[in-house]
């Protein structure tokens, strides 16, 4: 199954790209799942997701800040649960190793953060940089 559809594009490239990096890597590991070799990629996709959303989360909190945008309180805030969700998960496969529970969280928590994140909160602050000429 892919979860990247052009419908997630927010017309903002830099910020575009990122979400194909990020939505890919779940992607990667749906895929692996389905092949049966989830529980070896999980841990690697989990410390990705983990450090790239930061690098990611900062670049989108820069152009919001640039722009001026002014929901980017409550889009900060947003990130922060984020991450505090995706530590868990990542708590969750240290302490309990791959298994097919923790999948179906990360497909359920993460894959569906990310989508409805996207389709969302980001598109408003692509539409919003768009109408100031960026």
């Amino acid at each position: 199954m892919t979860y990247w559809k052009d419908t997630l594009l927010i017309g903002v490239r830099e910020i575009d790209d990122q979400h194909k990096k990020l939505v890919g890597a779940v992607d990667a590991l749906m895929e692996a799942c389905a092949k049966g070799q989830g529980r070896v990629v999980i841990g690697n996709t989990l410390k990705f997701v983990l450090d790239y959303t930061q690098e990611h989360f900062a670049a989108e909190e820069k152009l919001q800040a640039q722009y001026a945008y002014p929901g980017m309180a409550a889009h900060k805030r947003q990130h922060a649960q984020f991450i505090i969700t995706a530590s868990a998960l990542m708590a969750d496969f240290e302490q309990n190793g791959p298994n097919i529970a923790l999948v179906g969280k990360i497909n359920s928590t993460l894959v569906d953060w990310l989508v409805n994140h996207i389709t969302g909160e980001d598109k408003k602050i692509g539409d919003f940089i768009k109408s100031k000429g960026g």
